[in-house]
């Protein structure tokens, strides 16, 4: 089972991670496999920059792919070469929703 994340609000960064590691947990124990993705756009983008407080690294290493919309790193001042290692930029995150919705990806927005 594919599945996409959405942020968008810096106030959700602690549900969507805890969201995550239950997915995850919870799909491993019902022997569930499939992508699963995390798209950060609108302010959220702020908690993808390299220093922040927001820690992607254990997503990423649990398979996570977390997506950065360049529109949002555009309207916050933020360079690809600024966000935290592993992370995707994708054109728009908008469009990146609605593609894996295509592709038959659940859509999860905490």
């Amino acid at each position: 089972m594919n599945v996409i994340f959405h942020l968008d609000e810096p106030a959700k960064w602690p549900v969507v991670t805890g969201n995550i590691v239950n997915y995850l947990k919870a799909a491993a124990d019902q022997g569930v496999s499939g992508q699963v993705e995390l798209l950060i756009n609108g302010p959220a983008i702020e908690g993808a920059r390299r220093g922040s407080d927001q820690v992607l690294a254990p997503l990423l290493e649990a398979g996570v792919e977390v997506a950065a919309c360049a529109n949002a790193m555009a309207s916050h001042q933020i360079a690809a070469a600024n966000l935290q290692p592993g992370l995707t930029v994708v054109p728009a995150g908008v469009f990146e929703l609605a593609r894996r919705q295509h592709e038959g990806y659940a859509y999860i927005r905490p």
